[in-house]
C-alpha cells in the first residue's frame, strides 16, 4: 500500500502507544474497519498504470444522489465532509446528499475479541519483529486489549444481545448516532452540515458526549429531540446503516458513490500517483479526485439536464482530502 500523510489539526495528532500500534496492526488483519487506508469496493486501492483514461459514467436521472459513508471522527471522513458541503449547500434541493455512517456488529463478543486482541501463542514472533522489546511485556499487552475488548460499556448493546461498534470507540458510535437522528429531523440540511462542521471543530471522539450538545444548539438543532432519539431508535437506526453498507460492499470511511456508482472508481488511481479520470469532457488528475469542484463535476454529470449550478467553478478548501486514504 502507498502511505499517504497529511496534515491536520492537533486533535488528530495522537502519539500511540505500543499497545495501540499493535491492536492496530492486529485489527488490519482482521477486520475490514482496521484499514488505515480507503480500499474501495474490492479492496484494491491502486490499479496498475494505464494509458486508457477511465471514464465516470453514473446513470443519468433527474435529481441525482450522492451517498457518502463516513465515521463521525475518522479524519479522512471528516474531511470529505469538507470537501462535499460546499457541493450540497451549492446544489439545494437540485440534488441528494445522503450521509451513512459505519458500524460493525458483534454477536459474539467473547469470539470477537479474541480474533482482534492478539495471540500470546505468537509473542516471541512478535518480539522477533520488534513489535514489543519482550514475550512478557506482548503478554501484558494482549490481556490488557482483551479485558478493554470485553469491557461492555465500549459498545451499544440490543436488547437480543448484539453488540455494536465504531472503529473510534463508543463515543464515535454515539455520535454516529446523534448526526443520523439530526440529519433525520431536519428539513433545512444546511442546519446538518453546519452542525458537522462545529463537531469537526470542536469536538473529538475523547470528548463527543460531553461535546456535542453546544455544537447542536449552536447550529440551531433542538439537542432534546436528538437525545429522545437516541434513546429510542439507536438499535434500529444501526442496523439500517449496516444493511446499507452491507449492501454495497463498503470497507472504509469515506467511500462514495454518485447514482450507485463509486466515485472516484478504483480503477482511476495508479501507483505513481499520476492517474487521471475523464468527467464528461474533463480530465480530472488523482490528486484532485477529492475536492469540491470534482465532486460537483460528478453530481452535475449524473443529471439528465443540469441546472445553472454545475456552472458554478467550487474553490479548493485549505484542506482537502487526499486523493486516497481512510478509516
Amino acid at each position: 500500500m502507498i502511505k499517504k500523510i497529511i496534515k491536520k489539526t492537533p486533535k488528530y495528532l495522537k502519539v500511540p502507544t505500543q499497545a495501540v500500534i499493535f491492536f492496530s496492526l492486529l485489527l488490519l488483519v482482521t477486520s475490514f474497519f482496521a484499514g488505515a487506508y480507503w480500499l474501495g469496493n474490492s479492496g484494491t486501492l491502486f490499479s496498475s498504470n494505464s494509458k486508457d483514461i477511465p471514464v465516470f459514467a453514473a446513470e443519468k436521472n433527474e435529481k441525482p444522489q450522492l451517498d457518502f459513508y463516513v465515521m463521525s471522527f475518522c479524519p479522512y471522513g471528516n474531511q470529505i465532509e469538507d470537501v462535499i458541503a460546499p457541493v450540497a449547500k451549492l446544489m439545494g434541493d437540485k440534488a441528494i446528499f445522503q450521509p451513512r455512517y459505519i458500524f460493525d456488529k458483534i454477536d459474539n463478543l467473547a469470539d470477537y475479541c479474541k480474533t482482534r486482541s492478539g495471540d500470546p501463542t505468537q509473542c516471541a514472533l512478535y518480539v522477533q519483529n520488534n513489535y514489543f522489546p519482550s514475550e512478557s511485556e506482548c503478554k501484558k499487552t494482549i490481556q490488557a486489549n482483551l479485558t478493554a475488548c470485553q469491557d461492555e460499556k465500549a459498545y451499544i448493546k440490543s436488547s437480543n444481545g448484539s453488540y455494536y461498534a465504531s472503529l473510534h470507540g463508543r463515543q464515535e458510535a454515539n455520535q454516529n448516532i446523534r448526526e443520523i437522528c439530526a440529519w433525520n429531523q431536519v428539513e433545512d440540511k444546511n442546519i446538518w452540515w453546519d452542525f458537522i462542521s462545529l463537531i469537526n471543530t470542536n469536538c473529538t471522539d475523547q470528548n463527543a458526549d460531553n461535546c456535542w450538545q453546544d455544537q447542536a444548539q449552536q447550529a440551531g438543532l433542538d439537542t432534546n429531540k436528538i437525545t429522545e432519539c437516541f434513546n429510542k431508535e439507536a438499535v434500529e437506526l444501526i442496523e439500517k446503516e449496516i444493511a446499507f453498507t452491507t449492501q454495497n460492499q463498503v470497507q472504509g470511511s469515506p467511500t462514495v458513490f454518485v447514482n450507485g456508482v463509486s466515485f472516484p472508481p478504483e480503477t482511476a488511481y495508479t501507483q505513481d500517483g499520476k492517474g487521471q479520470l475523464k468527467i464528461g469532457s474533463k480530465v480530472i488528475d488523482q490528486a484532485d479526485f477529492r475536492t469540491p469542484n470534482v465532486l460537483k463535476e460528478s453530481v452535475c454529470a449524473s443529471f439528465k439536464k443540469s441546472p445553472k449550478e454545475c456552472k458554478t467553478i467550487l474553490e479548493a478548501i485549505s484542506e482537502n482530502a487526499p486523493a486516497a486514504g481512510g478509516c
